[in-house]
């Protein structure tokens, strides 16, 4: 909720509109509720792998693979997003730069780091993001399969399952 709401204030303020249609006063304060709308994306993206991660746990209790497949995966994305959350929030230095650096006045001077350091960790963390979305997503298929259910229950049992993982 709380990142829906900061990127609603950043829109309020301009943000996605052309850069000419937006007075320069509005720049910082949409720019201040972007940055605080990508940290709380990097926290809560790892939350809900957790959450979801931890609900197949205690259904995924018999099969050894299973439980390794998913502290794996809980593991990986955990340490990599220790990373990228650090390089979120440390973008530029110091961090009130980021909103200013716009401005034609900045009250505050900085650097902000080179874009690549920005643009490769992005997507390693869109690649580790889909992958484990789609192995906690069909995870739940190798604890439905061999159940004692009729097919109809199982297909809506697997689909509840990977709905929610989503």
């Amino acid at each position: 909720m709380f990142y829906s709401i900061s990127a609603l204030i950043s829109i309020r303020w301009g943000l996605g509109q052309h850069v000419a249609n937006v007075p320069i006063d509005h720049h910082p304060i949409a720019l201040f509720w972007k940055y605080i709308g990508q940290c709380v994306y990097v926290l809560i993206s790892v939350l809900v792998k957790y959450i979801v991660g931890l609900l197949l746990l205690r259904i995924c209790s018999r099969q050894r693979w299973q439980r390794i497949t998913i502290w794996t995966l809980l593991g990986v994305v955990t340490v990599f997003n220790m990373f990228y959350v650090f390089i979120v929030i440390f973008q530029c230095m110091p961090i009130q730069f980021y909103w200013y650096r716009y401005s034609p006045n900045p009250p505050v001077s900085g650097k902000c780091n080179h874009s690549k350091l920005a643009t490769i960790p992005t997507y390693v963390s869109l690649f580790l993001n889909v992958l484990s979305d789609w192995i906690l997503a069909l995870l739940p298929i190798s604890v439905v399969w061999n159940s004692n259910m009729d097919r109809n229950t199982k297909i809506s049992v697997v689909a509840v399952l990977a709905i929610g993982s989503k």
